[in-house]
């Protein structure tokens, strides 16, 4: 039972993040998520739900979104032009900075 009180206060703490995300930045987590993993490399839509643990449906409408608030942009992929590949703008860089501006307290636990 000690394990399952420690996971609720994990959650908790996700939780706010979230609202705070969403409040204060006009994000949700997996918006926020997506943008942290398009920081490393210009990837796929497959590739950043892999990386997410996002559902490929999920990931296509956060991708639309994030596309919407002007925070990535896709481009033809460089071998298969079939492919989607989606980079960060200059404001997702700027979106990225102030989400990693923010802080987060996790449980001592962890």
């Amino acid at each position: 039972m000690e394990c399952l009180c420690k996971i609720k206060s994990v959650f908790k703490k996700i939780h706010e993040f979230e609202q705070q995300l969403q409040t204060g930045h006009n994000v949700t987590i997996n918006e926020a998520m997506v943008i942290c993993c398009l920081s490393e490399s210009r990837k796929s839509s497959g590739g950043i739900a892999k990386d997410t643990e996002i559902s490929l449906s999920r990931t296509s409408r956060v991708l639309l979104s994030l596309e919407q608030k002007g925070y990535i942009k896709r481009s033809l992929g460089d071998k298969d032009k079939r492919k989607m590949m989606f980079v960060l703008t200059p404001a997702g860089k700027m979106k990225l900075a102030e989400i990693n501006s923010l802080h987060v307290s996790l449980p001592i636990e962890l």
